[in-house]
């Protein structure tokens, strides 16, 4: 361990200690007027699939955060409702002042759903098991700095990282770095064993899941109201509205644009509109450098919004960095300019170049009609020449966790990874802002992705259903934390 250990703080000033009252102002709710545990909640999500398992090391959508993270598993870290950073199978945390070492002070006393005591050695395999996993694993990214993790006593791990990176704590929340039972991480990716609030009554990959509340949780008068809690897998829009108006589920999550009105004016429902830094990328890296550039000013942003999210979110300026984020910077936005778009396209011969859009599953079909009237205006033609990836990506907490999780927006340049790295690892929140500000600015004169616009979270809840004054707004339901978080109205 370095001789020299500094306390940190959240960047904000708003991390909390664990105690009940701070988990209660961070969560949104009243000191006065608690929520009592009860009922059942059930809600209709999508991002499922038949290949769903406990194993954090692969992909999954938003029905197995939910589950996961949000139901059966815990992390060491949490971003609260507000967005702060709080302590969660961590209580706290101290940095070298390079930002390279880390140590953190665990929760004790807490055990697995299977009785297993969750100790240090438990932090060291969960976090291995990504590390020996390499780039193939979901969690990569999110662990590739790390060089080596020990134990320091049973109740404290030490990470020492490749590079200084003053944001780690943060990462440790993502709902990939879960925490298994040292020595049974095989038997808990199988059966769903974990801390969480809730522990495993029924699991059936893509289709069902159901939990039932854990007495005697160490979240106790802070999270989980829910005696029980059913998870509906439906990766269709349409039919999560259904079975909501049905009354079959009490939540219906990522609501389609052309539907929220339909929410909004039932008498039973209320439509959750939550703005964040959700955003819509054009990933155009494989396009010529100048139709990148002509695809800044062939997109009408103003009909993107209107049109394809019917007003739900604001204009994007091509930097996934957004008002929520910390070292935001308000931007220029790139005009919608066709004859702009157009000379740019003559001029390096490829005008009428061809593009197909090619929309990934959650992307609203309605954006990718919104795109093409100005696309064509520009000089761009409708053909399989090249693919422009439409793809809608959550934000992150923090500005590099933003920039790593989505490799292409800064183009490969050197220069511009030098930038970053210098970002990540000043503590200085003056020299921090400054660095983030000129990455801003680069991403949006030369990324070669374009982002027209941010979307809020739409979800549509029953009104038997209470939320707390602050939602979550880095992922869809709470941060996928809903299970936990809302309650019996």
């Amino acid at each position: 361990m370095p001789a020299t250990l500094k306390p940190t703080t959240d960047r904000r000033k708003l991390l909390t200690t664990g105690l009940a009252a701070g988990l209660l102002t961070a969560s949104g709710l009243s000191l006065t007027s608690r929520p009592q545990v009860g009922g059942r909640l059930r809600a209709a999500l999508p991002g499922a699939s038949m290949a769903d398992t406990w194993d954090a090391r692969k992909g999954f959508g938003l029905f197995m955060a939910a589950a996961g993270q949000g139901a059966v598993f815990d992390g060491l870290t949490e971003v609260a409702a507000d967005g702060s950073l709080r302590g969660e199978l961590a209580t706290s945390w101290q940095a070298s002042y390079d930002a390279k070492t880390w140590v953190f002070d665990l929760r004790t006393g807490v055990k697995f759903h299977d009785g297993t005591p969750f100790d240090v050695a438990s932090v060291v395999e969960s976090i291995r098991l990504h590390m020996d996993a390499g780039p193939k694993g979901a969690g990569w990214h999110l662990v590739s700095n790390i060089d080596t993790i020990k134990a320091n006593s049973p109740s404290q791990v030490q990470f020492t990282l490749h590079s200084g990176y003053a944001d780690f704590p943060y990462l440790l929340s993502d709902r990939h770095l879960i925490m298994y039972p040292a020595g049974k991480i095989a038997e808990a990716m199988r059966d769903g064993i974990g801390t969480g609030l809730y522990r495993v009554a029924k699991f059936e990959a893509g289709q069902k899941f159901a939990g039932w509340r854990v007495s005697d949780h160490y979240k106790d008068g802070s999270a989980g109201w829910f005696d029980q809690i059913e998870l509906l897998a439906a990766n269709d829009a349409t039919q999560r509205m259904a079975l909501l108006r049905a009354g079959r589920v009490d939540a219906a999550a990522q609501i389609d644009p052309i539907q929220a009105e339909i929410a909004a004016d039932n008498p039973d429902l209320r439509l959750s509109n939550v703005p964040g830094n959700q955003h819509l990328a054009l990933d155009a890296s494989n396009l010529p450098i100048d139709a990148q550039l002509a695809l800044k000013s062939a997109v009408n942003r103003d009909d993107v919004l209107l049109t394809g999210l019917h007003g739900y979110g604001h204009v994007g300026h091509d930097s996934p960095i957004g008002p929520f984020n910390q070292h935001y910077r308000s931007q220029s936005i790139n005009e919608f300019d066709p004859d702009k778009a157009s000379a740019l396209l003559n001029s390096a011969g490829l005008q009428g170049l061809g593009i197909n859009i090619k929309a990934l599953g959650n992307v609203p079909t309605t954006l990718g009609l919104a795109l093409w009237p100005s696309l064509l205006a520009a000089g761009f033609s409708d053909s399989p020449e090249y693919h422009l990836r439409a793809q809608m990506w959550s934000g992150r907490a923090t500005e590099d966790w933003m920039l790593g999780a989505n490799g292409n927006l800064g183009g490969n340049s050197a220069e511009f990874e030098v930038l970053r790295a210098q970002a990540r690892s000043e503590f200085d929140p003056n020299i921090r802002a400054e660095h983030y500000a000129n990455l801003q600015s680069q991403i949006q004169a030369s990324g070669p992705v374009v982002i027209p616009a941010f979307a809020n979270f739409l979800q549509a809840i029953s009104k038997r259903i209470a939320e707390p004054t602050s939602v979550g707004n880095l992922w869809p339901m709470d941060n996928a934390r809903f299970a936990e978080r809302w309650w019996l109205s």
